[in-house]
């Protein structure tokens, strides 16, 4: 490879023998190009990038290299996992997120994460990922980060995931889940003769929590079956929440073309119901 640009010592911006940008990664990797030709023996690079954005570039400076090795190999245990692809920033951006991490644990510091419990239901292959995450970093770096940063890991991964190309389809497709979300709180309004507020902190739960079903109808992924032994249990307490499920379930199904799981009514109930009997 030819170095273009030495971002550090265990970086260099270079070009592939297909003209393609790359930056390069080893340890002390800029100590191996030669003077002379500026060419960067391959047996120096441990890892390559791709297509990096700018802002990433500059992230490279400020990145441990052991801790880009364990982000490296958690997006490498993901995209086994995952059913969609990921950025090719995702090393990066998980590199950053871990490194923060770290200095929050370095410092005693715990985040709160008001929506792990939702982030656990409903996208289980990421959070089992952000599991993994904790138990690698612990194993290559020695540090023991709190539960909660599994979470946040998760969310890297959501926030990492390739945008479909079709632009117009996704403002499509987001236009109508927020019809549909429209659609549900007026029924929950018109049904508990209340205002629901789309500011606060339940509506916030149930929106992220539709959204992410939404999503995992589109894609394919598997529904959440926990709990689904209780559905007709805790729907027989829920009163007119559960006549506004079935109405929700109505136009689910029908824009979708297909049915949800008792599971991911279970969830979608206590959330409507929560909604409805918002706590002073």
């Amino acid at each position: 490879m030819k170095v273009v640009k030495r971002i550090n010592n265990n970086a260099v911006m270079c070009t592939d023998s297909k003209g393609r940008s790359v930056v390069a990664f080893g340890k002390g990797i800029a100590f191996a190009i030669d003077k002379e030709t500026g060419d960067l023996p391959l047996a120096a690079i441990e890892r390559t990038f791709y297509n990096v954005d700018e802002h990433y570039l500059a992230l490279l400076e400020e990145l441990s290299p052991r801790v880009l090795a364990v982000s490296a190999e958690i997006i490498q245990a993901a995209d086994l996992e995952l059913p969609y692809e990921l950025s090719h920033n995702a090393v990066l951006a998980l590199a950053d997120h871990i490194t923060f991490a770290l200095q929050r644990a370095k410092r005693g510091i715990t985040v709160q994460m008001p929506l792990a419990y939702d982030v656990a239901q409903m996208y289980p292959i990421e959070y089992k990922v952000g599991v993994f995450a904790l138990r690698r970093i612990f194993d290559a770096l020695n540090v023991e980060l709190a539960e909660s940063e599994g979470v946040g890991i998760a969310m890297c991964l959501l926030n990492a995931r390739l945008a479909p190309e079709n632009e117009a389809e996704t403002d499509a497709e987001a236009r109508d889940d927020e019809r549909l979300i429209g659609s549900i709180i007026a029924r929950i309004e018109k049904t508990y003769g209340i205002e629901v507020d789309r500011h606060g902190f339940e509506f916030a739960r149930f929106a992220t929590h539709i959204h992410y079903l939404f999503g995992r109808i589109r894609t394919g992924e598997p529904m959440n079956t926990d709990g689904a032994e209780l559905y007709g249990t805790v729907r027989g307490e829920m009163g007119r929440s559960a006549e506004v499920l079935d109405y929700a379930c109505v136009l689910i199904e029908e824009h979708f073309g297909c049915q949800i799981s008792d599971s991911e009514k279970l969830y979608v109930l206590m959330h409507i119901h929560r909604i409805s009997h918002p706590r002073v």
